[in-house]
């Protein structure tokens, strides 16, 4: 009677349907570890990866990305999951702001676009060179952007002092001004050139700006805008964020 009551009950089991009804990654994993030949193989990979693939697309988070890419690699979301970790490991690298993990990034992201791949190799470059480059501490004032010392304050004008302590000699180098908020909180950033040819989108640029900057040289760097965003705390943060050295393959220019 007891042997009979267990078969029955065996009999009554659905763990495809206790997967549906739970509808989790844990539970989907569960059962295609318990019943990895069942008639319902098929179905149960198909909700498991769409489940990844929608967890990695809310959190934009490296393993969520990595859980999808390893266990389908044939996804149709393949594409869209491997920018999607190139952006996030981007971004983490850029936190950083070291050479080993820009060299991270580019090691484990050859699938990102040429684009970021571009800014990956020049941002190793900054990194290689960072403590060779002695920056002063920003100075931010309001200023008449005409330059007119008897006009209206209409502008915020920023600067710092840049020296090249190194043994090379850099003929592009780009700096980023990022306006912070009470917090120290990141609000928007602003670029322009130390070192280049032309100024932004080929515009002139000041001719001291268009020299190389040689080892033991000094620059300052100015740059002043009329758009600032709400709620800046006028505390800023300047570093470079393109740097080529003369003579070598030019990274982002």
């Amino acid at each position: 009677m007891l042997s009979l009551l267990f078969v029955l009950l065996v009999g009554c089991a659905d763990p495809f349907g206790d997967a549906q009804k739970a509808d989790t990654i844990e539970a989907w994993n569960t059962y295609l570890a318990t019943e990895p030949t069942g008639t319902n193989k098929m179905r149960a990979e198909k909700r498991l990866e769409e489940l990844l693939v929608k967890k990695a697309e809310e959190s934009k988070a490296i393993p969520d990305y990595d859980a999808v890419l390893k266990r389908f690699p044939g996804s149709k979301k393949k594409k869209d999951m491997q920018a999607g970790r190139a952006n996030a490991a981007f971004a983490v690298a850029d936190t950083e702001r070291s050479e080993a993990g820009w060299q991270k990034f580019m090691d484990e992201n050859p699938f990102a676009d040429a684009a970021l791949k571009k800014r990956a190799k020049s941002m190793f470059t900054v990194a290689k060179f960072a403590s060779a480059l002695a920056m002063t501490e920003p100075v931010v004032a309001q200023v008449n952007l005409a330059e007119d010392p008897k006009g209206a304050k209409d502008g915020w004008g920023f600067s710092t002092e840049v020296t090249n302590s190194s043994d090379k000699t850099f003929d592009y180098m780009v700096l980023e001004l990022v306006f912070l908020d009470a917090d120290g909180k990141k609000l928007k950033a602003a670029t322009y050139p130390l070192v280049a040819p032309t100024g932004p989108g080929g515009m002139p640029i000041e001719e001291e700006y268009t020299k190389p900057l040689e080892p033991g040289a000094k620059r300052v760097w100015k740059f002043s805008t009329g758009e600032v965003p709400e709620g800046w705390s006028q505390k800023v943060t300047i570093a470079p964020i393109t740097l080529n050295v003369s003579g070598e393959a030019a990274a982002d220019k």
